[in-house]
């Protein structure tokens, strides 16, 4: 998805169970650049696994860059910052599943 001008283009993408997503990938959806995907490689934000010389990432990681570049961008966040918010939103999401529904 870009963004110009409050004017949105959405690519659609399919992602696959066990299938990776190449770092190239990764930027052009969160519409961020592939240095700054590489930069929260280097950074510990992104886990990524290198096959011949290129990153590739899990479609888990793809929802967390999505997540991270987010905040960053909304909030103007340090990348740190906007991982600690990642992980407490995604701890979240999990502890509220392990609550019971009340009706």
């Amino acid at each position: 998805m870009s963004n110009t001008q409050n004017r949105f283009v959405v690519e659609q993408v399919q992602v696959i169970d066990g299938e990776m997503l190449h770092a190239d990938d990764i930027a052009r959806i969160c519409c961020v650049t592939t240095q700054w995907v590489h930069t929260r490689i280097e950074q510990e934000i992104l886990h990524a696994v290198m096959r011949d010389g290129t990153y590739y990432f899990s479609s888990q990681m793809l929802f967390r860059a999505k997540q991270v570049a987010s905040i960053e961008h909304q909030y103007d966040a340090d990348p740190q910052l906007a991982a600690l918010v990642a992980d407490l939103i995604d701890e979240v999401r999990a502890l509220r599943s392990q609550v019971p529904q009340i009706s």
